[in-house]
């Protein structure tokens, strides 16, 4: 079972919004003089990537979605079973 779109669509919103906040909460801490630990910059920049990383998918479900399926048709000109040639 694949996952759909939307499904995707919605880890890179939920993603990117931690981010964001996360990263807000970072520009606060940098404007009232703290210190801006590596983990918290690259945990902000992790949730940012990954948003990216499930549009990307939801694009390439999209995708495969709108792709016409293969549906077997019998073929029309045969010799079938009852029949006989000539």
């Amino acid at each position: 079972m694949r996952i759909k779109s939307g499904v995707w669509y919605w880890l890179a919103m939920g993603s990117f919004a931690t981010g964001l906040l996360y990263s807000m909460g970072l520009e606060g801490t940098c404007q009232t003089g703290g210190t801006i630990s590596d983990g918290a910059f690259i945990t902000a920049m992790v949730l940012i990537l990954l948003a990216v990383f499930f549009m990307l998918q939801g694009f390439a479900a999209e995708a495969r979605e709108k792709r016409p399926r293969k549906i077997h048709h019998q073929p029309q000109n045969t010799v079938k079973i009852g029949r006989k040639a000539g």
